[in-house]
């Protein structure tokens, strides 16, 4: 039973790519919920659409990514490990910190 999580509240500008690389959390899962707009998700290479008002759960281990092509408001549901790792990617890093922030975090981008 999860007990300890956080949800954020974000809001996508319309992008032509993916959001973020294509990546795995080794220790937890995270979740997506779409409010409003355009949001896909891939899980293992297989992307999908979550329509405003569905939610898809990343399963621990999966490889994934998503997708706002046309821009969405969504919360995302995670644990704390993951939230701080979101949090320090936001931050101007080089590909030595970046990896190493990934690693630490038990997380990895995959490809």
């Amino acid at each position: 039973m999860v007990t300890d999580f956080v949800i954020q509240d974000w809001r996508l500008e319309p992008y032509d790519g993916d959001q973020a690389p294509t990546h795995v959390h080794h220790a937890g899962e995270e979740a997506f919920i779409c409010l409003e707009g355009d949001l896909s998700v891939t899980i293992d290479g297989a992307p999908g659409p979550v329509p405003p008002g569905s939610y898809v759960v990343v399963p621990r281990g999966t490889p994934h990514t998503f997708a706002s092509r046309g821009g969405a408001h969504v919360l995302a549901v995670m644990s704390p490990e993951i939230a701080d790792l979101i949090d320090g990617l936001h931050a101007d890093l080089d590909e030595q910190q970046r990896s190493r922030l990934w690693e630490r975090h038990h997380s990895s981008v995959v490809g």
